[in-house]
């Protein structure tokens, strides 16, 4: 039996769309432009290891993992916890972690300058003006009520806090008043040790971050002399990737920047019930505290300004912390951040057309 014309061309048509359909990729590749909002349900999840210590900075990975966006992106994440930013960095290199995150320090510089495949890639924090203060140098009390410090240049002689990863802030403060780390006396001491020793005299001063401020503006043992974005703008906290990223998936490493940008937009709607519960599960922070505390600026889009780092390098170099000056391109990786924003811009403009 023959078929009729018309019949043909129908059947024709339908398999050459068909055809078609199946000839048009789904997910996003490497060197192109997003062209859909997000890669595809995955059957199976790759598990990711980061390292966190349980603080609230890290908020938009605690949110990503329970709000289902690494879920979304194929990812199972699993948080491996380290005592400071700079203890997790052997396990970073070697890529038993892929991505950490925390204040730049000379170890970081040095190992990047030797080669380690390690890159800036992304915004976790950084000391902007906000209605609260979440990094600040404070001074104790009894000192401040009595006008024996009212100044910066008033620090000369006075037992100051350092912790190993503020020696740039506190030089900073200092510069403020004539001073350096000559005119005073230097007392290495970590955040809770310095929450104390505010109590009983043992320091005068010191930077201290959250909850740190709150547990010692609440036993109005020190107060906040300078805010941290007044001496040290914009210094961010950066999120790191590794090689296990960087050079064994960066495919994966863009999944993962998608789901933690949608973090960072969950955790700046602020302390809603949600975000408290969740942060106060992953931080063990009294629900009090927590909600007290001020949260660290951490920007929705992932970008964070190059000069503040610049500067601190610049220093590092002077004082001769780092053997050598990276540029940029050593330092920094945002293509992950482009890469996420651009995917989450067509997902929303998506949404916005069906809706």
């Amino acid at each position: 039996m023959t078929m009729k014309p018309t019949l043909v061309i129908l059947v024709f048509l339908v398999v050459s769309m068909v055809t078609l359909s199946a000839c048009v990729s789904q997910v996003p590749q490497a060197n192109s432009q997003p062209t859909v909002p997000s890669p595809s349900p995955t059957p199976s999840l790759t598990t990711v290891k980061v390292g966190y210590l349980p603080v609230t900075t890290f908020g938009p990975l605690y949110l990503a993992q329970e709000e289902g966006y690494f879920a979304r992106q194929g990812i199972n994440l699993e948080l491996v916890k380290f005592q400071s930013a700079p203890a997790s960095l052997p396990a970073l290199i070697n890529g038993d972690i892929a991505a950490s995150g925390g204040q730049l320090s000379p170890a970081i510089v040095n190992a990047v300058t030797k080669g380690a495949h390690v890159r800036i890639v992304a915004d976790k924090g950084r000391a902007a003006p906000s209605a609260c203060v979440a990094q600040g140098f404070m001074v104790r009390q009894d000192l401040f009520d009595s006008g024996a410090v009212r100044n910066v240049s008033d620090l000369k002689g006075r037992r100051i806090m350092v912790n190993l990863d503020s020696s740039y802030g506190i030089y900073r403060v200092l510069a403020m008043g004539n001073l350096t780390t000559d005119d005073v006396e230097v007392v290495n001491m970590d955040f809770a040790s310095a929450v104390i020793a505010f109590k009983n005299g043992g320091i005068d001063a010191g930077s201290l971050s959250e909850p740190y401020i709150t547990q010692t503006l609440n036993s109005h043992s020190a107060v906040v002399f300078i805010p941290t974005y007044i001496y040290a703008p914009d210094l961010p906290t950066p999120l790191y990737y590794g090689p296990a990223f960087l050079d064994k998936d960066p495919e994966l490493g863009r999944r993962f920047m998608i789901a933690y940008l949608q973090g960072a937009k969950q955790y700046n709607e602020g302390k809603t019930e949600r975000n408290l519960a969740i942060l106060g599960n992953y931080t063990k922070l009294d629900r009090t505290l927590l909600n007290q505390s001020c949260w660290m600026p951490i920007a929705q889009d992932g970008d964070l300004p190059r000069k503040p780092v610049r500067e601190y390098m610049d220093w590092m170099y002077a004082n001769q912390k780092i053997t050598q000056n990276p540029d940029d391109d050593m330092l920094f990786d945002m293509s992950y951040v482009n890469f996420a924003n651009t995917v989450l811009r067509i997902t929303t403009t998506v949404g916005q057309q069906n809706t």
